[in-house]
């Protein structure tokens, strides 16, 4: 009888009980910027018990998911998952301009998701510009790459409803490593994406060339 080590089991039991957490699945809208800093410890330790893209009871992703997925991300400043969000949002192929308008009833929320996409079309319009379509896998031999370069490039842009949403009254302020906050917004590190809606933020690391 071949034993099973107890590190492994000890894994399982772990895995298994992340998929059946109360946090397993995202919510849908998540909480307010206002309620996401005030508490960022705890809602950091629900992100990591995560499982699944989706709310409960929808099986399909969509582009608003990721979206809503992002803005967590961005707010509490977790960069590796705000990272693969992004890259995740690229291979999903979904067109930057096709997000929908979540008309969401919180200002400040809505604000913040009207920016994410001007950093996504940034972030992917330089891929693009460097000869990378969306198109291609992700693994590329040197013949394709050579190809891609060749072909006439297609940029994304924003959705039309993200020049719509207002500009938030109150700044708000995010902050980074070790709640570290930015001065103004004449700091060379502020993102200008959410400095046009009154957000003061380092620019996220959203390249993943």
């Amino acid at each position: 009888m071949r034993l099973i080590p107890q590190s492994l089991k000890n894994l399982w039991h772990k895995l298994k009980w992340r998929r059946f957490s109360a946090y397993a699945f995202p919510v849908f809208p998540p909480p307010t910027p206002e309620v996401l800093l005030a508490h960022p410890n705890v809602y950091r330790e629900r992100l990591s018990k995560r499982v699944y893209r989706t709310p409960k009871g929808q099986t399909e992703d969509t582009a608003l998911f990721s979206l809503y997925r992002f803005y967590e991300r961005l707010i509490l400043n977790d960069n590796i998952g705000l990272r693969n969000e992004i890259e995740y949002f690229w291979y999903a192929r979904w067109p930057v301009a096709s997000i929908p308008d979540p008309q969401d009833p919180s200002a400040s929320r809505y604000a913040v998701l009207s920016a994410i996409p001007a950093l996504l079309v940034e972030s992917f319009n330089k891929r693009i510009d460097l000869g990378l379509p969306r198109k291609a896998d992700p693994i590329i031999s040197r013949e394709g790459m050579e190809q891609y370069q060749k072909e006439d490039k297609i940029f994304e842009s924003v959705p039309e409803w993200t020049n719509k949403v207002a500009r938030l009254e109150k700044t708000l302020i995010i902050p980074h490593d070790n709640d570290e906050v930015l001065g103004s917004f004449n700091d060379e590190r502020a993102s200008t994406q959410l400095a046009a809606k009154n957000i003061l933020h380092w620019q996220p690391h959203i390249h993943f060339i």
